[in-house]
């Protein structure tokens, strides 16, 4: 589990729609653009690292309407010398409910690389996977699909739909979700409301949610995870915080470009 998308994670079962209420409309379109600025934190020394971007379009497959969503992570040049980043990620999810069609990862983090593709087929109940990467050489895999299990990228987008005005404080929901071939089941909890000053000034009042992470070349298992999303109808990751072996990560919103709205 890698650094550029990772910091993102919120996971999903699917129990999920009984659990908590949605909401009525998508808070995103195509032609929405979300970009995050990400800096290391070790003691007194914040340095600001690299740059992450999310993006929605649409298009049209198999007489079906579809979302594209794609992110792309990168180290900045400058500190490439001390750990090169060059991440991204692209989703096709069928724009009617956000069921996931298909996943590419490609990543390249130092020395470490990943190229993995999974195809959601829905039509034999399978989802199919081709993985890939530098530690460990090519593989195939196979598991059976439930409705619920999500590929990484499109449970950013799906967690967006969760309605936290309707949540408990410290109620804890289970979601599902594919990384590197493996289901994973971690949990999400709901830490109330709070107001959100950025680096930049700009004040957001936000739900603070908080989720577990996946243990990985620079993360240890089991730390907490913590996520400010906006409370204004965008449901907008507003800051991340995860902590990692030597210091801490943070992202921080930078930029928001409101999609067309598109039937």
């Amino acid at each position: 589990m890698r650094l550029s998308l990772l910091i993102f994670i919120v996971l999903f079962e699917s129990s999920l729609w009984a659990q908590i209420k949605p909401l009525k409309d998508f808070p995103f379109s195509a032609g929405e653009k979300v970009s995050y600025h990400a800096l290391y934190e070790w003691g007194f020394i914040e340095i600001k690292a690299g740059l992450v971007e999310f993006s929605v379009d649409e298009s049209h497959r198999n007489e079906q309407k579809e979302f594209l969503f794609r992110s792309i992570g990168n180290s900045l040049p400058q500190y490439d010398w001390i750990f090169k980043v060059r991440d991204t990620f692209q989703s096709r999810v069928l724009k009617a409910n956000l069921v996931p069609v298909y996943y590419k990862r490609s990543t390249n983090e130092g020395d470490y690389q990943v190229r993995n593709e999974t195809h959601f087929n829905l039509a034999n109940q399978t989802i199919d996977m081709k993985l890939f990467n530098s530690d460990d050489g090519h593989r195939k895999s196979s598991i059976k699909y439930e409705p619920g299990i999500f590929d990484l990228q499109t449970a950013v987008y799906f967690a967006r739909l969760l309605d936290f005005r309707t949540a408990a404080m410290g109620e804890t929901y289970t979601f599902s979700i594919i990384i590197d071939g493996e289901l994973y089941k971690i949990p999400i909890r709901y830490e109330g409301k709070e107001s959100l000053v950025l680096d930049n000034k700009t004040t957001y009042n936000c739900f603070r949610i908080s989720t577990k992470l996946i243990e990985g070349t620079i993360f240890k298992s089991n730390q907490t995870i913590t996520i400010w999303v906006s409370d204004d109808g965008r449901q907008i990751p507003v800051r991340v915080i995860a902590p990692i072996i030597v210091g801490t990560v943070k992202a921080e919103l930078d930029q928001y470009i409101d999609g067309a709205s598109s039937d």
